[in-house]
């Protein structure tokens, strides 16, 4: 949700200069490169990073999460705060070994969100109906039923179709060089 102004905003004033390939910030360099200060562009790009680095935080946390619901579970205890810290460094410098180790996951990350798009649209609408148990001839049990469904059958379009085009274009995968 933090993306999506930014991509309709991006959208709005570049339309199609945007390719899969290059990125906004890219576009917006070669667009008013020559004619911004240096400062503003300065800015541009550290508010971008500083927008990466937040919303990488709010992503992992449900990672940090069970790894300190494990230690929990296991030790019986609360996670002291430098266990906590190191699970964090952990995981974040794993996460960044793996995004430099697989520069071409954006070609497999379409393939990926298919795999979990049920997981945050279609099975919440079902759940509903099995755990509230709505009366079933009442419109809110077909309106959650039918988004269920509608989800899924999304998300095997998008799997089959993400398929096809790996297939048809392949995965030039170049370990270690972005």
């Amino acid at each position: 949700m933090c993306s999506f102004p930014l991509a309709l905003t991006g959208y709005w004033a570049y339309g199609n200069k945007v390719t899969a390939k290059e990125g906004l910030l890219s576009v917006f360099l070669q667009v008013h490169g020559h004619d911004t200060s240096r400062g503003a562009m300065g800015s541009v790009y550290l508010l971008q990073i500083i927008n990466c680095l937040c919303q990488f935080q709010i992503y992992a946390m449900p990672a940090f999460d069970s790894l300190e619901f494990r230690y929990i579970f296991k030790k019986q205890q609360q996670c002291p705060r430098r266990v906590r810290a190191a699970y964090r460094f952990f995981f974040t410098g794993l996460i960044s070994l793996l995004s430099v180790a697989f520069p071409f996951f954006p070609s497999l990350a379409p393939f990926m969100g298919g795999l979990t798009l049920p997981f945050k649209f279609s099975y919440p609408c079902l759940m509903y109906n099995l755990i509230k148990k709505p009366d079933q001839s009442g419109t809110l049990w077909w309106l959650n039923l039918g988004l269920g469904c509608f989800g899924i059958i999304l998300s095997v379009m998008l799997v089959v179709a993400t398929f096809w085009n790996l297939v048809t274009n392949g995965v030039h995968a170049n370990f270690f060089s972005p």
